[in-house]
């Protein structure tokens, strides 16, 4: 009888260790990649210890907020310390660029983080013609990553899209969006 107690007193405490939760910080809603975290995109669960898994104790909240989304962070997902980092999210050779669009100057349906598009120059209300009537245009189609997407401002109706792009292209790229003659056209996906 001793013996079969002790038996089961043994796996109890052997299931207790197998199933400890632990405290850990989870993603509260989407974070970009290159926008810093705030404690209102944090939040905890209780997962089992787990070797293989890697994520943040709740306890060390404090000092995530603050910290930048190196990867995209999506809702429900555990959170590592390889996706978070002080750098701006941004890889070698990459800037981010912001360009300044009214209603008309990209698809009506909107973007999303992480969509390619096809930033094209278009000649605006001052666009300069050859003698032949052609627009004549130095500037050449550019790809970009959208990386973040602003709500449209209400009195300007303008909306703030974040493109992720190559370095080369980021001068001018930005000198185009300063004149908004421009518009951004949705790339097929993978493509």
């Amino acid at each position: 009888m001793l013996t079969v107690l002790l038996g089961g007193l043994i796996a109890f405490a052997a299931g207790r260790m197998l199933t400890a939760q632990t405290a850990v910080l989870a993603v509260a809603q989407d974070v970009q990649v290159g926008s810093t975290i705030t404690a209102d995109d944090l939040t905890t669960a209780n997962v089992t210890s787990d070797p293989n898994l890697s994520p943040i104790p709740a306890s060390q909240q404090p000092q995530i907020v603050g910290m930048v989304a190196q990867v995209p962070l999506v809702r429900g997902g555990l959170l590592t310390r390889a996706q978070v980092g002080t750098g701006s999210g941004l890889t070698a050779g990459e800037l981010l660029v912001a360009l300044p669009l009214k209603e008309g100057q990209f698809p009506a349906r909107g973007l999303t983080p992480g969509q390619q598009v096809l930033i094209v120059p278009t000649p605006g209300a001052t666009g300069s013609t050859s003698a032949t009537g052609t627009a004549e245009r130095t500037e050449r189609p550019t790809e970009a990553t959208v990386a973040e997407v602003g709500e449209a401002n209400p009195t300007t109706q303008v909306t703030v899209v974040d493109v992720r792009l190559r370095e080369d292209d980021g001068a001018t790229v930005a000198q185009l969006a300063s004149t908004g003659n421009l518009a951004l056209i949705l790339l097929p996906a993978g493509g």
